[in-house]
């Protein structure tokens, strides 16, 4: 697996807003919701080989937080008047709705990927999130026996894919036996989430368990963990492949990871936008697999198999 190194705020904004040449200007959008580097990375190149496939042009941008629902309004704006005449999009607010119903009207056909808030989208191709949380619970169940206590680090009540998987996460452990003592929310960004999860952590005594419902999550509390060696015996289940999760579940670090394919979604993300740009009738809903990854099953070929990469 490729390391990703996370790209500075300044640097994501020239980024965003450098002049895009001429011969890029008929194009399909692919516009990330912000966060999870890792993920969004196999998203973009997902949708740079459809585009390689197809003989097009692509656009990938998107915010750096999740949270910043301005940010990703205003990308957008940008990739539409760089002339994209399609748009892939994973939308982080409700607010999106507005802008594909407008977009329509102009005869651009919008593909939402990785999750659905409804509107005027033409299709949705993302993972049945609430089920990959029933999956997270039932394992976690399952590595303790029917009995432990568990905290639940939520990321933000605002982002609907987290929110269905911790959802799903609760019916799942529940019904497996499990208690859930503590479900906060530690945020979007990876500084503020592990200071967060290092202060919840370390003020609850007699912890059996961990769930994190995506990468950001997943990687703070990683990073919190190691600042408090006496919770070291927890079992920690987070979602996302990303390469400093796989080195700590290779290194037993973590019980296990629920993972995606973010590179599929890119790619049938733009395949799609650019069937229905042709007028063609398209699918309205793709569900993508998601499979449980743990010390038994851990294989970086296999990995990149499930994932959709090779």
């Amino acid at each position: 697996m490729k390391i990703y190194p996370f790209l500075s705020p300044l640097v994501l904004a020239v980024v965003f807003y450098l002049p895009i040449p001429f011969s890029h200007a008929s194009c399909i959008g692919v516009v990330t919701a912000g966060g999870g580097a890792g993920f969004w990375r196999e998203v973009q190149q997902g949708a740079q080989q459809a585009a390689k496939d197809l003989g097009i042009k692509v656009i990938v941008r998107g915010p750096i937080d999740e949270a910043n629902s301005k940010g990703q309004g205003s990308v957008i704006k940008s990739v539409i008047t760089w002339g994209c005449k399609g748009l892939v999009l994973a939308p982080n607010s409700p607010d999106r709705k507005k802008e594909v119903k407008a977009l329509k009207e102009k005869g651009i056909p919008t593909v939402y990927i990785d999750r659905d808030i409804g509107g005027a989208r033409v299709s949705v191709i993302k993972t049945q999130n609430y089920q990959a949380g029933i999956l997270a619970g039932i394992q976690m169940s399952k590595a303790l026996n029917g009995k432990g206590r568990i905290v639940l680090l939520r990321m933000s009540k605002d982002v609907i894919t987290t929110t269905h998987r911790e959802n799903g996460f609760i019916k799942g452990a529940e019904g497996g036996g499990l208690e859930i003592i503590s479900e906060d929310f530690i945020g979007t960004t990876i500084g503020k989430a592990r200071k967060k999860a290092q202060k919840i952590l370390s003020s609850i005594e007699a912890i059996d368990g961990i769930f994190t419902p995506n990468e950001s999550t997943t990687l703070s509390t990683i990073k919190a963990l190691q600042k408090l060696p006496h919770l070291s015996h927890i079992l920690h289940i987070g979602f996302d492949a990303h390469d400093i999760i796989i080195e700590s579940l290779l290194n037993k670090k973590m019980h296990g990871f629920i993972t995606q394919k973010p590179f599929l979604m890119g790619y049938k993300g733009v395949a799609t936008a650019h069937e229905a740009m042709q007028g063609k009738v398209v699918q309205r809903l793709i569900n993508t697999d998601t499979v449980f990854i743990n010390g038994e099953n851990i294989r970086l070929k296999a990995i990149k198999t499930l994932l959709g990469i090779d």
